[in-house]
């Protein structure tokens, strides 16, 4: 899996650990205890929706449209 955007998350290093100072800890992957999680998970599927030919609506990008010459879907 690989996104289009990719926004880097970092955390302060617990005092447990007793860090070298000014050190912080990258984040490999979103938590979905992040405020980033939703934006994430939407990314994700906006993404995958893309790649099984949904097309993405301007004007609302929450609403994505499939045609084919049998079938006609609409996920919004």
């Amino acid at each position: 899996f690989s996104m289009h955007t990719h926004e880097d998350v970092y955390m302060v290093i617990p005092p447990v650990c007793t860090p070298p100072s000014n050190q912080v800890c990258k984040l490999v992957k979103s938590l979905y205890g992040l405020k980033q999680a939703s934006r994430q998970w939407y990314e994700r599927l906006t993404y995958l929706l893309i790649q099984h030919g949904y097309k993405q609506a301007t004007s609302d990008h929450s609403l994505f449209v499939k045609s084919t010459s049998s079938s006609f879907t609409i996920l919004l």
